[in-house]
């Protein structure tokens, strides 16, 4: 009580002195002879006794607060600053491509005879996987191996004839003319009888066999589709922007959601053209020794990281603030005895993920910083902090 005594003595005393130097000034200005030192002598004595007013004021508003029970300190919760590990990440979407997927059509019209293996068999290159109907073709190559069996005897014996100056030289060049003649008409011949042949492209799977026994086929429509799983990879197209920032080795997330399997692998290929139409290029991960439920065309999430720092500050991105002039900002908490008090620290920022923040300067670690509640709150306020 004495020291709120005492402040409102010297408060009394500077309210008197104020009014009297009000009536000084007042007086001071019918004056014509006073000089401008003397007002503005004046003037700074008044500023002063103003300034000893306010700080008056303010000692009782404390003093009021300290006393009145009634006064309820705005509620924070209060953490500390810590240094950890900062990752960011660009997270873009990609499609598992495989080594082969290949549509097999028909090179003829015709109906299927036999299909000699089922979907899902394992098939190597060049194995017969489909046979259609080449009776008519056959029964032609027949008639024409006939044919050329005794046009290769007439020449034989033409030319045994010929070597001993026996027969026309017109005899001998007809027999060989007609013997070649068919033997390329058997090369072409048989090169037909193998497009009534579907066979396998490359080694792999039969993913899919779509027509049926005794069903016509002709070559506009896909007769089957063979699968190689090996080199199994991801492919994503990444905005330019990270052209420098995305290397071969770069850590990758890569999560699948329709299979609900996540790994961490690594970019195999950067590819080296950007797309004109919309600015991206190529990645390729390698997904060779992770092929458990993959298909074609699988859609996955896929996490770049371009940014890595072992020990970091790092804070909620929740709890920063931007002034008027575009600082940004976050409050520290002080203890100053049974006071805690909110202070305005200004922050330099960085990258942001995940609503983490990596904080470059204003900051050393270890502070405690109000996170709910920092919004309602102004520099220098007194505070309570609360457990969550």
């Amino acid at each position: 009580m004495n020291n709120q005594n005492n402040t409102l003595i010297k408060m009394k005393k500077a309210v008197i002195y104020l009014v009297g130097a009000i009536f000084l000034v007042a007086c001071g200005s019918s004056e014509i002879n006073e000089n401008v030192a003397q007002l503005q002598h004046k003037k700074d004595s008044l500023k002063l006794v103003y300034t000893d007013i306010a700080k008056a004021i303010e000692a009782i508003d404390e003093q009021l607060k300290a006393l009145d029970t009634t006064v309820q300190l705005p509620l924070v919760t209060v953490n500390t600053i810590e240094q950890k590990m900062f990752e960011h990440f660009v997270e873009v979407q990609g499609e598992v491509e495989v080594g082969g997927n290949a549509l097999v059509y028909p090179e003829v019209p015709g109906n299927i005879m036999s299909i000699r293996f089922k979907e899902g068999d394992k098939v190597n290159k060049g194995d017969l996987m489909i046979q259609l109907d080449a009776s008519t073709l056959s029964s032609t190559i027949k008639e024409v191996e006939t044919n050329y069996v005794l046009a290769k005897d007439i020449f034989e014996k033409q030319e045994r004839l010929w070597k001993e100056k026996v027969g026309s030289e017109v005899q001998y060049l007809q027999a060989k003319t007609n013997k070649e003649a068919l033997e390329q008409k058997l090369i072409t011949l048989r090169k037909q009888l193998d497009m009534y042949a579907i066979r396998a492209p490359f080694s792999g799977v039969i993913d899919e066999i779509n027509p049926k026994v005794g069903e016509a086929v002709n070559p506009a429509f896909p007769a089957a589709r063979v699968i190689n799983y090996n080199d199994t990879y991801l492919k994503a197209d990444v905005s330019e922007n990270y052209i420098s920032l995305i290397k071969e080795g770069n850590k990758v997330t890569v999560l699948f959601p329709s299979l609900h399997k996540e790994r961490i692998t690594k970019i195999a290929r950067v590819g080296n053209f950007i797309n004109p139409n919309n600015r991206t290029f190529k990645i390729n991960i390698d997904l060779n020794d992770f092929k458990e439920g993959l298909k074609p065309n699988l859609l996955a999430d896929i996490k770049i990281r371009d940014f890595v720092e072992d020990t970091a500050i790092v804070i909620p991105s929740s709890i920063i603030q931007q002034d008027r002039q575009g600082n940004e900002y976050i409050y520290l908490m002080e203890q100053q005895g049974k006071k805690k008090t909110a202070k305005k620290t200004t922050i330099t920022t960085g990258l942001s993920y995940q609503g983490n923040t990596i904080v470059l300067t204003g900051l050393k670690g270890g502070e405690k910083y109000i996170d709910k509640g920092a919004r309602s709150i102004q520099d220098g306020e007194l505070v309570e902090s609360v457990k969550e």
